[in-house]
């Protein structure tokens, strides 16, 4: 047994090998992606991804690791500039999404925390209690873990000093696998260390009583003022809590993009303080204000704008930000100034032409956290970024210039380790601890082979030595400090290969993922992750996996990317928080619901099956019925919801003119973009639906008719005429029906245009209705694959029993062992008008699923293999470029797809027959629509390795030119991908 098996057998659904995780644990706020996209050889992308659940689990994690001698990185939210939490040399990635548990002690003022709780979580549940935080990073959605393992300063650092100052116990797994319990002077080991020295479980965080935060701003003209209001703050020894002072070009584009209240143009001094203190604090403020020409004005605490984060999103709207942050004494702020403008242009200016700004921390012991700025022109894909990233060394260099150092080590900057971990890190200096030599003989006595987040803070001996080629980049930058610019323009610029590629695979995602500033505010509202803790499952992941492919190709060459992993990353419930709170403002649920429509594009059409209506349900249906009840193909397999519908109305005396399970609203075509073929079905339907008012039953054919319809006809010509009702609202309106119980309401994605309406209903008839929300990925179920199953399950482990508006969400809910049913399902059971009907439920088994993946893949390789000699003789036009040689291969690829075809659908056909025990048609198109489904889903997932390391070799060999093989395998790839509708439209449509 392997480290693989032996990973995948003690920790199950919480390990994971997949592209798709893999590739969304690589990137943070920084540039390491970028290094690699330039050419640096960075193992950046795991082997493997772990959620631990419980110390249990970092225990065995480390003695897994040990054993197989395979690297740990610990990952939090991903939101350091300095690749601490990013892999150096691939190994296991460990994330704490799943350890976030928080308890507070009231009587110590200590909150107990998991490493994986954010500090907006810590705070939540400390106000709850009436505490709050006494200081965080100004990263609010990052973790405890990563805010210890960095040492941050943040938010509350003027009144409370570093995250160290304010812990009183920190527990970690050492890399023996034990755990043990850190205070006072032996808390050296772990802060700052960056989780080179073990894993942290848990810590003590002290907590203040908690008090309404004021704000004063005070505004200053220029530089030279704001420099003499930091040191008369400093002198009139203020009980601020936290102070911010703010660049001229900052102010203005954040006062611009989020409305606060700052002074455009100017330095803004920010003050935050507590009300209880106010008295104190004013005084001294006008003081100083007063003494030093400067302005006053009432300021506001309004959260995570006000802080770096609010910095990133305001300045990358105007182009790609360097940032670099570093910790001075304040008498030394001139001159990091006079150092950084001779290289960067003026202070205060801040376009993609040159100059920089500043944002500045104050702390109590009168150091400076500087965050310097600077814009570049270039996209972070251009081949030429390399020399823009220069920058970021040149302020750095001036940072330990004037005797300051970086706030952290991460991969960049090893040599300053010591600098950083003992210059400035006075609370241990103060109890006469050398915090670096402590720290690096732990190291090498516990962690000799460097197993715990190699390559970061202590220069590498053993592995990711691939990180040591950044120095030699960060060097050559210093000797081009006054020729960038001039070095920039005579290399080769564009768009890297691993963009290109990205994007033909993700078309416009790739574009909005490469603007995403790594923030993770979107994880913190998305309900999605709530319930599947998972990184891909938050927007910021699903960014980071597009990063990641980038990174892939520079780093491999190639990269092969199945539709069913843009389908697992695409697959949400487009609620549209993410895009409420997202700083860069992207459309992050929109560009979500293009991707899914490229997923969508591939379903396949099935073979409707028409369910027929029960004799004793005759007197309900007349077709001269001014009333319509649309069934549609969703019903076909969940026949329980239209029998309770029909076993209603007839208790309500209502004629409807039926519509049955064989028809198709032109749903998958809509949400696909798929408008000819919808147009099509539009008119075919409409001359049909001679109502004027039409129920629907699910909420997809209610979202076609009420939105795709509206939007396709004046496209198509069409006049549609009647009124589009939601069956639950008809029959809440209809329905003499009471109850006082608690239904857990499940949202159906496409309900959202309803749901409230359906919800205000049952309040107003005495039900106690909890909205639940989360996609059950029912109707994508067999190409969103394991998230579907994932989100059903956890669903149904929260809230026990579902009520749904969605007849095929009940299906999948049922189908992973949870209770559930719909909500007219339920209605019907309390007016005594419940149906039973038994449900024939054929599923494909996995021995049949790997014989369809072994035929679909043996045959590409005979058929491609046959034609070898072929394929071989059109080598030589492989230097006419990339795109002209596919056009000459593409044919011989599509004549070996058309070949295999009638293998794969005699074979396929067989394997249905053999599932059908009846001579009922209805059976026999269910069988045969689950070996469809199956067949498409092995498409969708299907990576094409195998066929390309058989094929190339074979060609090799009949070739008599030289040709690259690496080039040859991506064309292969390419047009394989390109043409794989062919091959399912030749398997499910001949």
């Amino acid at each position: 047994m392997g480290i693989r098996e032996e990973l995948e057998g003690r920790f199950g659904d919480n390990f994971s090998d997949s592209l798709v995780e893999r590739l969304s644990h690589t990137a943070d706020m920084g540039f390491v992606p970028q290094l690699v996209w330039t050419g640096m050889k960075i193992k950046i992308i795991p082997d493997y991804v772990i959620y631990p659940r419980n110390v249990e689990d970092l225990i065995d994690i480390v003695k897994i690791s040990n054993k197989y001698d395979v690297p740990i990185t610990p990952y939090g939210r991903g939101t350091n500039r300095y690749g601490n939490a990013i892999p150096a040399d691939g190994g296991l990635l460990v994330d704490f999404s799943k350890m976030d548990k928080v308890q507070i002690d009231d009587v110590n003022k200590v909150a107990i925390t998991e490493a994986g709780a954010t500090w907006k979580i810590v705070d939540i549940a400390s106000q709850s209690r009436g505490l709050q935080l006494r200081t965080f990073p100004s990263s609010y959605d990052s973790t405890v873990g990563g805010g210890i393992a960095g040492d941050s300063l943040g938010v509350g650092s003027y009144q409370y000093g570093y995250i160290c100052d304010n812990l009183t116990f920190v527990e970690m797994v050492n890399p023996k696998g034990e755990l043990v319990k850190l205070e006072g002077k032996d808390l050296a080991l772990v802060c700052g260390a960056e989780g080179t020295t073990g894993l942290i479980y848990r810590a003590g965080i002290r907590l203040r009583p908690f008090s309404p935060t004021e704000s004063l701003v005070l505004s200053y003209d220029n530089f030279e003022q704001a420099y003499k209001g930091i040191g008369e703050f400093y002198r009139e020894s203020i009980p601020a809590w936290h102070v911010q002072v703010r660049g001229p070009a900052i102010s203005t584009y954040i006062a611009e993009n989020f409305k606060a209240s700052l002074a455009p143009d100017k330095w803004n001094m920010v003050v935050l303080y507590p009300s209880n203190v106010s008295s104190i604090v004013e005084p001294k403020l006008y003081r100083v204000a007063q003494n030093t020409g400067a302005k006053t004005f009432e300021g506001e605490w309004t959260g995570w704008w006000s802080f770096n984060h609010g910095v990133n999103a305001a300045l990358r709207t105007k182009g790609l930000l360097i940032h670099q942050h570093g910790l001075i004494h304040y008498t030394k702020i001139k001159e990091l100034v006079d150092g950084i403008q001779e290289n960067l242009g003026k202070l205060g200016d801040l376009t993609p032409d040159g100059g920089f700004d500043l944002d500045i921390d104050l702390e109590r012991r009168e150091t400076l956290l500087v965050n310097s700025f600077t814009q570049v022109s270039l996209t972070p894909v251009d081949k030429k970024i390399l020399f823009e990233l220069a920058k970021n060394t040149l302020m750095m260099e001036q940072y330990i210039k004037v005797g300051g150092s970086m706030l952290s080590i991460g991969i960049f900057v090893h040599k300053y380790a010591k600098n950083r971990l003992t210059a400035m890190g006075k609370v241990f200096q103060e109890v006469g601890v050398d915090r670096y030599e402590v720290m690096k003989k732990y190291k090498e006595e516990m962690d000799p082979n460097e197993i715990f987040n190699p390559g970061k803070v202590f220069e590498p001996q053993k592995r990711a030595k691939e990180v040591l080629d950044i120095v030699r980049k960060q060097n050559e930058a210093m000797r081009y400090r006054f020729g960038i610019g001039f070095a920039k323009r005579l290399s080769p610029g564009g768009e890297i290969e691993g963009y290109k590629v990205t994007k033909k695979y993700l078309d416009i995602f790739a574009d909005y993922a490469i603007k995403c500033i790594d923030c993770a505010m979107c994880v913190t509202v998305c309900p999605q992750y709530r319930l599947i803790p998972q990184w891909p499952y938050a927007p910021k992941g699903m960014f980071d996996f597009t990063k990641g492919l980038i990174s892939m190709f520079e780093l491999q060459g190639k990269i092969d990317v199945p539709d069913s992993a843009i389908a697992e990353i695409s697959g949400c419930h487009k609620c549209g928080l993410c895009d409420g709170v997202c700083p860069a403002r992207i459309p992050i649920s929109s560009m979500l619901i293009k991707l899914s429509s490229m997923v969508a594009r591939k379903v396949p059409e099935e073979t409707t099956t028409e369910i027929p209506i029960p004799e004793k349900y005759q007197d309900v249906i007349s077709d001269d019925a001014e009333i319509g009840v649309w069934f549609g193909k969703y019903l076909a397999e969940n026949p329980s919801t239209m029998f309770a519908t029909l076993e209603m109305f007839k208790r309500l005396g209502l004629k409807v003119k039926a519509f049955g399970t064989s028809m198709d609203s032109g749903f998958n075509d809509y949400i696909s973009g798929n408008g000819n073929e919808l147009i099509d079905k539009m008119r075919k339907n409409l001359e049909k639906i001679s109502v004027v008012e039409l129920i629907t039953v699910s909420p997809e054919d209610y979202k076609t008719f009420t939105e795709g319809y509206q939007e396709y006809s004046k496209l198509g010509g069409i006049n549609q005429t009647f009124e589009v009702v939601p069956l639950e609202l008809r029959l809440l309106k209809s329905l003499q029906i009471e109850g006082n119980e608690e239904i857990n309401l499940h949202i159906a994605c496409f309900s959202n245009t309803y749901s409230d309406e359906v919800i205000k209903r049952l309040r107003e008839k005495g039900f106690k209705v909890r909205k639940v929300e989360g996609c059950s990925g029912a109707t994508l179920e067999k190409n969103v694959g394991k998230r579907a199953d994932m989100m059903a399950k956890a669903l149904g482990e929260r809230y026990g029993t579902l009520v749904t508006l969605c007849p095929m969400a009940a299906m999948k809910f049922r189908s992973v062992g949870v209770n559930s049913k719909t909500l007219v399902e339920y209605m019907a059971e309390k007016i005594g008008a419940g149906v039973k009907v038994e449900q024939k439920i054929i599923k494909v088994s996995e021995a049949d699923r790997s014989a369809i993946m072994d035929i679909v893949v043996k045959s590409l390789i005979d058929a491609l293999k046959k034609r070898a000699s072929l394929i071989a003789d059109t080598v030589s036009f492989m230097s006419s470029g990339m795109d002209e040689y596919k056009k000459i291969i593409e044919p011989i690829i599509v004549e070996a797809i058309d070949e295999v075809s009638p293998a794969i659908k005699s074979t396929l056909e067989s394997m249905a027959s053999s599932k059908v025990t009846t001579n009922d048609q209805s059976e026999k198109a269910l069988a045969l629509n689950s070996y469809y489904r199956e067949f498409n889903s092995v498409l969708m997932s299907l990576t094409y390795d195998t066929v390309i390391s058989a094929v190339v070799p074979e060609v090799k060999a009949k070739a008599v030119d030289e040709f690259s093989e690496r080039d040859l395998g991506l064309v292969i790839l390419d047009v394989l991908r390109d043409k794989m509708d062919r091959l399912r439209s030749n398997v499910i449509n001949r």
